[in-house]
């Protein structure tokens, strides 16, 4: 889930690229300023629940002040499988009449703060993982990314894992699969999640090497995801 919520979450989310300062490096984003009003967006099912949390207890985008001096915050991106707020700083949120919500952040005294995702975070679901696997007459779990492409609007992608364990009316078999790959499109992929594990499932994990801006800055964010289970999406995989 980790890569998944940092590509096709995070980065679409910050407002500095979908207002084009990122088209001519790193692209811009399919969201638009009028899909926090006049034209909402669903990003996904009623089960996710995405936050951007600069105050997450162990994470790796966690601060007290950014670079701005705004304080740490943490808001919803996206509530109910609704799309509620972009990453903002100072220099952008005035354009959409908003405040900071305290991503201004550059990777030293040399460089300008730009909008930086801190810990985006999947909020807990209700479901332990065992019911999330019950509900399942035929997929796969799978686990460790490994690679990753995604076009420069934020919206096709697609992704490698380490391996992908069978499932099988609602049960694991033992059967492993390596190197599986998984493709879609963002809001259809988060938007057939019909379940999220539950606070048990929960992890933190922290990536130290998110890079973006022109001169390069590399900075260290974390994702917390507990397991999700996804229908309908598209999954090659090579026999072990």
């Amino acid at each position: 889930m980790y890569l998944q919520i940092h590509e096709s979450v995070g980065h679409p989310t910050e407002l500095d690229r979908v207002l084009g300062s990122e088209a001519a490096f790193a692209g811009r984003s399919f969201i638009e300023p009028a899909n926090l009003a006049e034209k909402p967006l669903i990003y996904g099912s009623e089960h996710v629940n995405i936050v951007a949390d600069a105050t997450c207890m162990g994470g790796l985008g966690t601060f007290a002040y950014d670079d701005e001096g705004v304080p740490a915050q943490c808001i919803h991106l996206i509530k109910d499988g609704k799309f509620t707020a972009f990453q903002t700083s100072r220099d952008n949120a005035p354009k959409i009449g908003k405040n900071s919500s305290g991503a201004g952040i550059s990777d030293g005294w040399k460089n300008l703060p730009i909008v930086r995702m801190t810990n985006i975070n999947v909020l807990p679901g209700k479901f332990t993982l065992d019911e999330l696997i019950g509900g399942i007459e035929y997929g796969l779990l799978l686990d460790e990314n490994t690679s990753w492409s995604i076009d420069d609007i934020r919206v096709n992608f697609q992704f490698g894992c380490q391996m992908a364990r069978e499932i099988k009316d609602g049960k694991l078999t033992g059967r492993i699969f390596k190197n599986p790959i998984y493709s879609g499109s963002t809001t259809e992929f988060w938007g057939n999640c019909d379940g999220v594990a539950n606070e048990a499932h929960w992890q933190l994990v922290g990536v130290p090497n998110c890079g973006k801006g022109q001169p390069m800055q590399l900075m260290r964010v974390s994702h917390g995801s507990s397991p999700a289970r996804i229908r309908q999406v598209k999954v090659g995989v090579a026999d072990v």
